[in-house]
């Protein structure tokens, strides 16, 4: 019997709208896909003014994709550039409302509201 292809149980793809960058995250964000995960945002926040990460698409967010978000937000502070997280859905909002970083994090329900809500730049 053939060995079935390992799949990666989550998939990233980045749009750019001008300065701002737009991270939508499908599947799971846990120990096995956080390394892919940071690889993508690291990449996609490469001369931004802001950075949107999508949750909508997310079947499971653990601890250690709370951490990741954590990081990118002292990260987004230090550097000076916008960070909205997109999570309207229970799999992503209950999480960051359990731990208390939606208290911290700046949560919109949709990727255009986070879009009108952030500062234009020319660039």
């Amino acid at each position: 019997m053939p060995a079935m292809p390992v799949t990666t149980p989550i998939s990233v793809s980045t749009e750019r709208i001008g300065t701002i960058a737009v991270v939508h995250l499908f599947g799971e964000l846990d120990l096995a896909t956080v390394e892919q995960v940071e690889q993508a945002v690291t990449a996609a926040a490469e001369d931004v003014s802001a950075l949107i990460l999508d949750l909508e698409g997310l079947s499971f967010l653990a601890s250690t994709g709370l951490s990741l978000l954590a990081r990118w937000s002292q990260r987004a502070e230090e550097e000076s550039f916008g960070l909205r997280i997109v999570a309207a859905r229970r799999q992503a909002l209950r999480p960051l409302q359990i731990t208390g970083l939606d208290s911290v994090l700046t949560i919109d329900a949709t990727v255009d509201e986070a879009l009108v809500a952030l500062p234009r730049r020319a660039g």
